[in-house]
């Protein structure tokens, strides 16, 4: 367990308490704060590269610029800033994870009280680990791989595998660093610096969420596009249904894609790949009952599908709002 009290860990892990330990001298300056807006600017332009830092005093303003990143963040209390930071960071921690040996990566992992154990009985070349229910619950990402009705449950332990357990730290490191806490009288040059970076934000095509009444489409639909309106990230069966939906509606691809823009993680190209792939296999909008238990449902509408909504008079779909 020697590696948690190096500097070169704490640059790696800049969210661990050794990182913490290391810039309790650290005066926050004007290049900090110009470090920690870049490193902001970075996640928008989805930037998970790290810099080549040789001094000690380049790799504790380094994690210092961390700190006043989220310090800049709790002063914005900006959904779409917080998210896509987060993301992009957890994604770099990802990085770095992937080149750590067992014993390093176990460590950054039981920061988070992520404790996996190999499986009893299996033989090394299996690659399969073992982690308690509770501990999977809390970090599993919102993907159907980790549903756990997909998963292999033995006396409360979880089967994973090692690119499992990774992706799990990932996850979890995404929730820790978006948990920042509301900056009570800041000073003058962190709020400046919260200004220039929203001067600078990327104006993200909204025209398309504009247009659809929200009266148009079901409540599932228009929770979720609501939720992309505030730039909150959509679990991938979230995002699947939607396109599927769209699909079934004679959208374009093009406009699709657009409605997926606002999400922190939003790639054109990738966005763009899955949408087209959705389409060519053709996939059928799923009923309510499959929707239910995505966890999508937020109404007893009862009507079987969807698509059923584009059927029902005008009295009917007022009548399930409420």
């Amino acid at each position: 367990m020697a590696e948690q009290g190096s500097l070169d860990f704490a640059v790696r892990y800049p969210f661990s308490p050794s990182a913490k330990d290391a810039i309790t001298d650290i005066a926050v300056n004007e290049r900090i704060i110009i470090l920690a807006r870049n490193r902001i600017m970075k996640s928008l332009m989805n930037d998970s590269s790290g810099r080549m830092l040789i001094h000690e005093a380049d790799k504790k303003e380094d994690i210092a610029s961390f700190a006043v990143a989220r310090m800049i963040l709790g002063i914005l209390r900006n959904n779409y800033l917080t998210n896509t930071f987060a993301v992009n960071e957890s994604k770099m921690m990802h990085h770095f994870l992937n080149r750590e040996d067992e014993a390093t990566a176990l460590e950054v992992s039981t920061i988070f009280g992520i404790v996996p154990k190999p499986k009893a009985g299996a033989k090394p070349v299996e690659d399969i680990l073992e982690l308690d229910l509770p501990s999977y619950l809390r970090c599993c990402p919102r993907s159907p791989a980790y549903r756990l009705i997909n998963r292999r449950l033995v006396h409360g332990m979880v089967e994973i595998k090692s690119d499992e357990w990774k992706r799990l730290v990932e996850e979890a490191a995404r929730k820790h660093i978006e948990r920042i806490p509301i900056v009570k009288d800041p000073p003058e040059e962190l709020k400046e610096a919260g200004k220039k970076i929203l001067e600078t934000l990327p104006k993200t095509d909204n025209s398309k969420l504009e247009a659809i009444k929200v009266e148009d489409h079901p409540p599932c639909v228009a929770k979720l596009l609501d939720n992309l309106a505030k730039h909150e990230n959509l679990p991938h069966q979230a995002r699947w249904f939607l396109a599927a939906y769209f699909l079934s509606l004679n959208t374009s691809e093009a406009d699709i894609v657009k409605i997926f823009s606002g999400a922190p993680d939003y790639s054109e190209k990738v966005t763009s790949y899955q949408v087209a792939h959705i389409k060519k296999k053709g996939y059928s909008v799923p009923s309510c009952a499959t929707v239910l238990g995505y966890g999508l449902c937020v109404a007893d509408c009862r009507i079987g599908s969807p698509l059923a909504w584009h059927r029902l008079g005008r009295q009917r779909k007022e009548e399930i709002r409420k």
